[in-house]
């Protein structure tokens, strides 16, 4: 059954993330993205100026899914531990999304637009709000969100990179950074005015 050129863009993402994890970002190329989803290079140029507006739609996909999955987490109850969690099962779930949108780091590639990295970095801000309250002040948003983020961070990507000793559990490392990124939230306050 042949395919249908709908599906071409979402195929073409979808084989670029497995290069870009599997092999890095040299061994991106147009041509093996056609080879392996069936298309000619040309085809890819249709919906991607080039190839690191491809790897930039890579990480708007990823952030687009995180989004989701916070949002979710949001309205289920809107802790910051449901939305902490749901970020780490995010990560667990989409590991090559997560390689793509924090992992990812090359000279060859062109820099990811600020305001676009701004606009999908505000995902992690609904962490922030869940931890501070409606309209917190610009700084201690940021400042908090990166807490939260920092916090998580290192134990996922410690974890999706098998890092971690065998004798430190992985699920259990995972529900404790949760801990410790919520924890760290509620003292940041305090860390402020000392």
């Amino acid at each position: 059954m042949p395919r249908s050129a709908t599906d071409l863009k979402p195929r073409i993402l979808a084989e670029a993330r497995r290069l870009l994890v599997a092999e890095g970002y040299g061994a991106l190329s147009t041509r093996r993205i056609a080879r392996e989803v069936g298309c000619t290079a040309p085809s890819i140029y249709l919906y991607f100026a080039n190839k690191d507006t491809l790897v930039h739609a890579l990480v708007d996909e990823g952030f687009q899914l995180l989004r989701a999955a916070l949002e979710a987490a949001r309205t289920q109850d809107g802790s910051l531990e449901s939305l902490c969690r749901a970020y780490a099962d995010f990560a667990l779930a989409n590991p090559e999304y997560y390689e793509v949108m924090f992992h990812l780091g090359t000279a060859e590639l062109a820099r990811y637009p600020k305001e676009r990295y701004r606009e999908q970095r505000a995902v992690l801000d609904l962490m922030a709000q869940a931890a501070l309250g409606p309209g917190p002040e610009p700084e201690a948003a940021l400042r908090t969100a990166t807490l939260i983020w920092s916090s998580l961070h290192g134990a996922i990507s410690l974890h999706l990179a098998h890092r971690i000793d065998k004798s430190v559990r992985g699920p259990e490392l995972l529900d404790d950074a949760v801990r410790v990124a919520v924890q760290a939230a509620r003292l940041e306050p305090t860390l402020r005015t000392e």
